[in-house]
């Protein structure tokens, strides 16, 4: 046996487990209704697609035929306050949605809920399953993924949606897959990567099985930033302009105690950095209150803490701050006002309204501060700088100039991302089109460059 061969043998591909459908919903763009079918088909699939690509109603005409195939009933699991924007989605498109909170709840056809109800359901009764927004699963051994692995695990039809995955989160795409039923994500670790020895529990592809590793991933998912990523047109696709608009509030860097100097020592470890937040955050709050004035448009505007909040509402009191304690009800239904335009101003943070829902009625979001992670910021912008668009979205960013490293950690990150999503679709392009198309597309097999000693080659 070649050593090629020995590789052909551990591939595993993803098999069709679905079925054909002959109609679909003419309201869908023609790339959704190739997506679907696609996705119908194959019957576990996955839908990496970014904002305003319309996962919702993709994910909807996905149920609505699988649940009409099976006669039965397809459970969509979503971010809170995103249950009600998908059932007005589903009325758009002639879809029936009900919403649910508890078995009790559950009719034939597409039932809807939030994560955090899965405790309040009987799992086994559903013929299918969508998870709306799916990076949920990403943490490799936490809570929620095993739950819902466990949970559906013998759901016939699954689909996984979610905005395009970070090409350098590979746990997050192997959870997916582990989800689907594709593969567990240990056997996924053992064949395509090795340990990451400068991060501790991280995991790096390994050099030669790059381009095979998305070519196994586009047997079983699509990932989609434009249209033209699987052939079609980007006509209507193309982003309005993002103006990331920096606010720095000057802060006092002299040191009271002169015993320790004339400068406070200013630092970056996590214990400083929330004792720089507090200090900084009275300004800050400030800020976001003279920038939401500037105006009568809508605003939302995104903190990290409820210190932060409790400022923001001191001097914004007319707006309507959504915070964790809140009762699920209150926080959907603020939501709901705010898209309608019956709320000018909403205060809240990321992890609360940050993934998922579409803000897509407002073009002003501010940032009273970051913290260090790109994804939060990256999704908050994305609830309103999406496809379908009309305006320029205006970020602010508004931050103390002892803050400064955490914007330039964020846009290193940034340029590290887009770094890598270059480099995946250059890797998926052409076998993403002949998944969707229908036609054969043959795996590649890269060898690993192995230099033989010439002593072992004259043995």
């Amino acid at each position: 046996m070649t050593y090629e061969e020995f590789l052909k043998s551990k591939q595993k591909l993803m098999r069709p487990s679905g079925f054909d459908i002959h109609s679909i919903n003419s309201k869908l763009f023609n790339f959704q209704q190739a997506i679907v079918k696609w996705a119908v088909k194959k019957g576990r699939a996955g839908i990496f697609a970014d904002c305003g690509l319309g996962k919702t109603p993709m994910q909807l005409e996905w149920a609505d035929k699988v649940s009409k195939h099976t006669n039965g009933k397809v459970l969509i699991l979503a971010p809170l306050a995103v249950t009600k924007q998908t059932q007005r989605e589903g009325e758009k498109f002639g879809i029936d949605v009900n919403i649910c909170r508890t078995q009790a709840d559950v009719k034939d056809g597409i039932n809807v809920t939030n994560y955090e109800m899965l405790d309040h359901f009987d799992t086994d009764v559903f013929d299918g399953v969508v998870l709306d927004e799916s990076s949920i699963l990403k943490s490799y051994m936490g809570e929620t993924k095993q739950k819902i692995i466990k949970r559906f695990e013998n759901t016939p039809y699954k689909l996984s949606c979610t905005a395009t995955p970070s090409p350098n989160n590979h746990m997050e795409i192997l959870n997916q897959a582990e989800f689907l039923g594709i593969m567990k994500s240990h056997e996924a670790l053992a064949i395509w990567f090795i340990n990451d020895t400068s991060a501790s529990g991280n995991y790096k592809l390994k050099g030669h099985a790059v381009k095979p590793f998305w070519e196994w991933v586009s047997t079983w998912a699509v990932c989609v930033s434009k249209p033209s990523d699987i052939g079609f047109s980007d006509d209507g696709y193309i982003l309005p302009k993002l103006n990331e608009i920096e606010c720095v509030v000057d802060v006092n860097e002299f040191n009271e105690d002169l015993t320790e100097g004339l400068f406070r020592k200013i630092e970056t470890n996590a214990t400083a950095f929330h004792k720089e937040k507090r200090l900084t955050a009275d300004s800050r709050a400030k800020k976001c209150a003279e920038i939401v004035s500037s105006t009568n448009d809508q605003y939302a505007i995104w903190c990290n803490t409820d210190y932060e909040a409790d400022l923001l509402k001191k001097y914004i009191p007319s707006a309507v701050e959504v915070r964790g304690s809140d009762k699920p009800q209150f926080k959907e239904q603020a939501a709901m006002d705010f898209i309608d335009g019956n709320i000018r101003i909403i205060i809240s943070k990321p992890k609360i309204f940050g993934y998922g829902i579409n803000f897509q009625n407002c073009f002003n979001t501010v940032f009273c501060g970051l913290d260090y992670s790109y994804e939060n910021y990256y999704q908050a912008v994305r609830r309103f700088w999406r496809f379908g668009q009309q305006n320029e979205v205006n970020s602010y960013i508004v931050i103390g100039s002892t803050e400064k490293q955490i914007l330039d950690v964020i846009r290193k990150k940034e340029q590290r991302q887009d770094e890598m999503k270059k480099s995946m679709y250059g890797s998926i392009k052409e076998i993403q089109n002949a998944n969707i198309r229908g036609t054969e597309f043959k795996l590649s097999i890269e060898t690993p460059k192995i230099q033989i000693p010439v002593w072992l080659k004259g043995a």
